[in-house]
């Protein structure tokens, strides 16, 4: 990848707007059908009929103290013991599905997230496993399978690692987010270096192979060149893959964001830039290579080869391997998306203790929603995407900025066009994405989105 730092300065000045992330289309606040147990039991027929592997999402939101910048839907409970009702419930939603969900078909995703999946035991951890294995058929211990789960290296000990390791994850997700002590005492979430290193050091020794560590620019008292040290340690570390995150200070939505983040604390949007700008030439320096929105890997690592054979997906776990997989999603919050069926669990525990059922969001895309979905999904993930264009002239106009920028190329074949991002184009797939969006120039639609850079 050939980046040209002095033209990303000035793209990430220009297109630094709010715009979706895309880990669906239509996004989330546009679910708004009546929800239908009916229609949603006729998806999961239907990928039945499909015969093909599955990913399945495990939401546990508890956390023993809340961090200031979160905007994750979690339960703060210092006190161990709430969890105990959650997984019963847990379990009675996993059994359910997974009598739907024909045994034949190999669950080859997995992830746990949160909130803290590690607030668990490691004996709970166990427990649950067990009870997914006696319900769904996981894949083996090979090569084409990928059960991945978020730690948080403050209360993640190494008999939780051997527990997660004995159940069959195979991939670790740490947050660090910045290993600045002024930030981190001004979000809540106080974090040494030397703790996470040895944390990962424990990890590969027990055997995981691939760790991704997240880090969030935008936070209180950053810049620059205090970020630039924690870049530096993450270097040490030597992660395979590495998320940057842009903080969205949302604050009429997050009420801890309100209460306890200042804002006139935050860097602004220009040392923003300049946080990201850096850590992403450090990043490409120092050997990753550059998926997608902020996320980077080693050459080798899954992600990196699927990107490179135009094999990348994406989903609400993220960027994946595993292409055209139907998401089946448990506990408050989580998601499922089937067939183009999306479905929403309730978000408030007492909700979900009475129905697992239910749901808090849900649609049923059009054919027009499916076929944007995969245009905008290819751009996302392989930058590059071959369209109707006819019925996709009004949104090829609208490309015309990102053209005269040398960010999309376009090419006519015949009756069809090719776009194809460049290097740089890239970084700003999300605002190329969003000329496809129909959702977004409608009245009423949703406009509150993080920046894009």
């Amino acid at each position: 990848m050939v980046v040209n730092q002095e033209k990303i300065n000035f793209l990430t000045a220009k297109y630094g707007v709010v715009v979706p992330r895309y880990t669906s289309y239509p996004t989330a606040p546009e679910w708004k059908h009546e929800y239908s147990q009916e229609i949603y039991e006729s998806a999961i027929k239907a990928s039945n009929a499909q015969a093909q592997g599955y990913s399945i999402y495990l939401h546990i939101p508890f956390c023993q103290e809340q961090c200031y910048y979160c905007g994750c839907n979690v339960v703060i409970s210092p006190n161990k013991g709430i969890e105990i009702n959650y997984l019963d419930k847990l379990k009675s939603e996993l059994e359910y599905y997974g009598a739907l969900i024909d045994k034949s078909r190999a669950c080859l995703q997995m992830a746990w997230g949160g909130g803290t999946p590690t607030y668990l035991s490691p004996e709970q951890i166990i427990e649950l496993s067990d009870f997914i294995k006696a319900n769904f058929n996981l894949s083996p211990k090979t090569n084409d399978y990928e059960y991945s789960i978020e730690i948080d290296p403050r209360v993640t000990t190494k008999d939780h690692l051997s527990a997660l390791y004995e159940s069959g994850f195979n991939r670790l997700s740490m947050g660090v987010q910045d290993f600045n002590l002024k930030t981190q005492t001004a979000i809540n979430r106080i974090q040494t270096f030397a703790d996470t290193a040895l944390l990962v050091e424990t990890a590969r020794d027990i055997g995981f192979k691939s760790i991704n560590l997240d880090l969030i620019y935008g936070l209180p008292f950053q810049s620059m060149s205090s970020f630039q040290d924690t870049i530096q340690k993450i270097k040490e570390i030597n992660p395979e893959r590495i998320a940057l995150f842009n903080y969205a200070h949302i604050p009429s939505i997050f009420p801890y964001q309100k209460k306890y983040i200042d804002e006139s604390q935050l860097p602004s949007q220009d040392e923003k830039l300049k946080i990201f700008d850096n850590a992403v030439a450090e990043f490409l320096g120092f050997g990753y290579e550059f998926i997608g929105l902020d996320h980077f890997a080693k050459p080798d690592d899954g992600l990196a080869v699927a990107q490179r054979n135009g094999t990348l997906y994406r989903n609400f776990q993220g960027y994946t391997t595993f292409a055209g997989a139907d998401l089946f999603g448990f506990g408050i919050t989580a998601i499922s998306d089937v067939q183009g069926v999306y479905k929403q669990n309730h978000k408030k525990l007492n909700q979900y203790y009475s129905s697992f059922k239910g749901a808090d969001k849900f649609m049923n895309c059009t054919q027009d929603d499916r076929e944007r979905r995969e245009i905008i999904k290819q751009i996302m993930c392989n930058g590059f995407v071959t369209i109707d264009s006819g019925k996709y002239q009004a949104e090829i106009n609208q490309l015309a900025p990102f053209v005269e920028d040398e960010l999309v190329t376009i090419s006519e074949l015949g009756s069809l066009t090719e776009l194809r991002l460049s290097d740089e184009g890239r970084f700003l797939s999300r605002n190329i994405a969003a000329c496809f969006d129909t959702y977004l120039r409608q009245t009423g639609g949703h406009k509150l989105f993080s920046r894009a850079l």
